[in-house]
C-alpha cells in the first residue's frame, strides 16, 4: 500500500460551513483545498441536492469566504476586503434554483455572523473600533480622513485595554463585537448594542433579540450579563448581572435557558450546566458535566466549523463525550444526543427527513453523511489503496481509568524493534480520539510506533476528571509516564532506548515539563510551549484567567505558585535534546516562551535548536500557511529520526 507522505494533506478536503437551504432540499457547505503553490489555502461553495444526490460546484475556488443562508431560495456569500479586513464586508447573493447571481452589495463592516431576522432586517454581528463607532453612518470624505489617521500611526503600538491582543485576530486593543440590524432593502444600518459592549452570544424570537456580553471601558472581566433588545421599542433591558460564566442564552418556548456555571464544583473550569432565568434569578434545570464543544484533537480541519444552533426553535449543541464528538439536542430540559459512533460531527444541519453532518473518522477524512443511517453523501476525499494505521485502543487500568492509542507501522512484525513517539493533547480542555491525525499517520508510516493518550485535566469525562487546579505536571505527569510504561509493557517491539515526546500548547508545556522531571525520553519537540507561568500570565491572551482558573489564594500576588508550576524552574535538570516550533505572532504561549528556555539549554550545552515561523499563529500545525506546516513536520520528524533512528 502506498505510504503517507508529508504533504499529503495539501490534497485533502477541508469541508466546513454546512448549511440547508430553507425548503429543506439542498445542502451548501465550503470546500477548501491547497493552493498550488502552497501559499495560502482556496475556498469554493458545493451544493448537494438531497433529491437527485447530485454534487456540484456552485462557486469556484476564490480566497477565504463566508457562506450564511439568507432567504427562501438564495443564499449569502461575504468576501473581508483586503486592504482591511476590519472595515467592509462584500455580499453576494446567489439563486439556489438558478445557479446565478442576483445580486451584491457592501457594508462598511467586518462581519462576523449573519442571519435572517425577518423580512426587513438581517441581524449582524460585526467587530467595531470603540474609538469610531459610527463609521459605518461616515461620509466618504471623513472615512478616507479616519484611514489616514490609520495609516500615519501604523508604525505605532497603543495599548489602553487588556485584552489588546487576540490569538490569530492580532492587537484586538479598542475592538469590540457589535450586533447591527441592516435593512434588507437599501442596507441600512443600526447598531443596537453600544461602543464598549462586546457580545458574546444572541438569539432572537418574536421581534425581540437576546444577546449576552461584557461591557467594559479598560480591563475586560470574564463575567457576562444578559440583555434582552425590543426592535420595535428600540429599548433595552438588563435581564441578568450577576456574578456568572454565561457561554449562551437562548429562547426556550416562552421562556429563557442559559447556558453557564457558578464554578462551585471545580471552580471556573467547571463545564457549563443549564439554567432557566425565572425573576432574574438562575433556576437549575439540567446538570449537565458537558463542554458543549467538539475538543477532540486533529489537523486535517480548516474553516468554520459550529458546535451550536438553534433550528427551528430547537437548539443543538456539538460536544465531546470520551473519545468522540457527539451532537445532542436540548428538548424536555434535557440534553439528548443524536449520534453514535467512534468519530466527530464536526458541523451539522437539520432537514426534514434526516439530520446531516461534516464528519472525521478513524480511517476516513472528512465528508458529509447523513447521521441516520450514516449514509456518507460525498465522496471529495479518497484514502483507498494507502495505508492508515488502525488505532488499537489501549485502557490504563487504574483509580482513575486513562485512554489512550497505538498506531502501528506498516507491515508491523512482532518480533522486531521500533522507535516510538509519545504525542501530547493540546488544552489541557481538550482530548485525542481515533479521528485521523495527520502528524500521527505520517510518522506512523514513517517507521514508528506514535502513542497518546488522555490524561486528567482533558475534556470528555466530567469536570473531576478535568480537574487539575494547581497540579499542573503532577497527577497528569503521572498519568502520561505511568500510560507510557503500560505501552511499552503492551508492546515490547517498542526499543525502550529511542522513544521520542513531542506536543503543542499545553502539550509543549507539558513536554518542557517532561524533560526537566525524566531522562526516559531520547529526543523531545516542543510546539507552541509554555516555559514560564509567570511570563506567559502577564503577555498572553489567556494569561490573566490562569490564576482564576487555578484558584490561588492571592490572584494578583502568585509567583511563587506560578514557579512551582514553570518548566523553566526545572531547566537545569534537562539532559534531552530538545527541539523548538513556534509561531513569532503566537499570543496564546509568545515567542518568548520557547526562546527563556532554549536559552537557558543552549547556554548550558545541551543540544537545541529553535524554529520560529514568522507571520504564524498559535495554530500553525491546523491552518499555518501549507509550505510552512510541511516545514514544522519536516522539522520535527527529521529531529525524531536523527536521534531515534540513525544514532541507534
Amino acid at each position: 500500500m502506498k505510504k503517507i507522505a508529508i504533504d499529503d494533506f495539501c490534497h485533502y478536503h477541508f469541508l466546513s460551513s454546512l448549511n440547508i437551504s430553507p425548503c429543506k432540499s439542498k445542502l451548501a457547505f465550503i470546500d477548501t483545498t491547497v493552493k498550488e503553490d502552497r501559499s495560502d489555502y482556496q475556498q469554493r461553495v458545493m451544493v448537494y441536492d438531497l433529491k437527485s444526490a447530485a454534487l456540484d460546484e456552485f462557486i469556484g475556488y476564490r480566497d477565504r469566504q463566508s457562506l450564511y443562508v439568507a432567504g427562501k431560495n438564495d443564499f449569502l456569500v461575504a468576501y473581508k476586503d483586503k486592504k482591511d479586513k476590519r472595515i467592509s464586508t462584500t455580499f453576494e447573493r446567489y439563486c439556489l434554483k438558478s445557479k446565478e447571481p442576483k445580486d451584491s452589495f457592501k457594508l462598511p463592516l467586518a462581519v462576523s455572523d449573519l442571519i435572517s431576522f425577518d423580512d426587513d432586517y438581517y441581524l449582524i454581528v460585526a467587530s467595531i473600533d470603540v474609538k469610531c463607532p459610527d463609521y459605518y453612518k461616515y461620509s466618504d470624505a471623513r472615512k478616507r480622513k479616519y484611514h489616514k489617521a490609520i495609516e500615519d500611526n501604523r508604525d505605532y503600538l497603543e495599548f489602553d485595554e487588556y485584552p489588546f491582543v487576540f490569538n490569530g485576530a492580532g492587537i484586538i486593543n479598542g475592538s469590540r463585537s457589535a450586533l447591527f440590524l441592516c435593512d434588507k432593502h437599501d442596507y441600512s444600518l443600526r447598531r443596537i448594542t453600544p461602543p464598549t459592549m462586546d457580545v458574546e452570544s444572541f438569539d432572537c424570537q418574536n421581534g425581540k433579540i437576546l444577546y449576552t456580553g461584557i461591557d467594559f471601558a479598560k480591563v475586560k472581566g470574564k463575567f457576562a450579563k444578559i440583555y434582552e433588545y425590543d426592535v420595535k421599542e428600540n429599548k433595552t433591558s438588563i435581564l441578568y448581572d450577576k456574578t456568572m460564566i454565561i457561554y449562551r442564552a437562548f429562547y426556550d418556548n416562552d421562556g429563557i435557558c442559559t447556558v453557564g456555571t457558578f464554578g462551585k464544583e471545580v471552580g471556573w473550569i467547571e463545564n457549563p450546566k443549564f439554567y432557566d432565568l425565572i425573576n432574574g434569578e438562575m433556576v437549575l434545570t439540567y446538570d449537565s458535566e458537558l463542554s458543549l464543544y467538539n475538543s477532540i484533537g486533529t489537523d486535517v480541519h480548516f474553516g468554520r466549523l459550529k458546535n451550536y444552533a438553534k433550528i427551528d426553535g430547537v437548539p443543538y449543541f456539538i460536544s465531546t463525550s470520551g473519545s468522540r464528538a457527539v451532537l445532542y439536542k436540548y428538548a424536555d430540559k434535557k440534553l439528548v444526543p443524536l449520534s453514535d459512533f467512534e468519530g466527530t460531527v464536526d458541523d451539522f444541519a437539520i432537514g426534514n427527513d434526516g439530520i446531516y453532518a461534516i464528519t472525521t473518522m478513524p480511517d476516513r477524512l472528512q465528508e458529509v453523511v447523513r447521521l441516520n443511517d450514516m449514509k456518507q453523501l460525498t465522496a471529495l476525499n479518497d484514502l483507498s489503496g494507502t495505508y492508515v494505521a488502525k488505532p488499537h485502543h489501549l485502557k490504563l487500568d487504574k483509580k482513575t481509568p486513562i485512554d489512550g492509542w497505538v498506531l502501528l507501522p506498516q507491515d508491523f512484525d512482532k518480533n522486531g524493534k521500533y522507535p516510538a513517539i509519545l504525542d501530547i493533547h493540546g488544552g489541557p480542555k481538550c482530548a485525542y480520539g481515533e479521528v485521523f491525525y495527520h502528524e500521527m499517520q505520517y510518522w506512523a508510516n514513517c517507521g514508528y510506533i506514535v502513542f497518546f493518550c488522555n490524561p486528567r485535566g482533558g475534556d470528555g469525562k466530567g469536570n473531576r476528571f478535568a480537574d487539575i487546579r494547581r497540579q499542573w505536571g503532577g497527577i497528569d505527569y503521572e498519568d502520561l509516564m505511568d500510560f507510557t510504561d503500560e505501552v511499552i509493557r503492551q508492546y515490547p517491539q517498542i526499543d525502550i532506548n529511542n522513544i521520542g515526546v513531542t506536543g503543542g500548547s499545553y502539550g509543549g508545556y507539558m513536554t518542557n515539563w517532561i524533560v526537566g522531571q525524566t531522562n526516559r525520553f531520547r529526543a523531545a519537540a516542543t510546539q507552541r510551549s509554555i516555559s514560564n507561568w509567570i511570563s506567559e500570565v502577564g503577555a498572553s491572551d489567556y494569561g490573566i484567567d490562569f490564576p482564576y482558573e487555578m484558584q490561588f489564594t492571592d490572584k494578583n500576588n502568585c509567583h511563587d505558585e506560578l514557579w512551582s508550576m514553570s518548566p523553566l524552574k526545572h531547566a537545569n535538570n534537562v539532559k534531552t535534546p530538545l527541539l523548538f516550533i513556534h509561531s513569532t505572532e503566537d499570543y496564546r504561549c509568545p515567542f518568548v516562551e520557547a526562546v527563556q528556555f532554549y536559552t537557558a539549554l543552549k547556554c548550558r550545552g545541551i543540544e537545541t535548536k529553535l524554529v520560529g515561523f514568522k507571520g504564524e499563529n498559535h495554530d500553525l500545525s491546523r491552518s499555518g500557511k501549507p509550505k510552512h506546516r510541511i516545514k514544522r513536520l519536516s522539522e520535527i520528524t527529521m529531529w525524531m529520526d536523527r536521534h531515534l533512528k540513525e544514532g541507534k
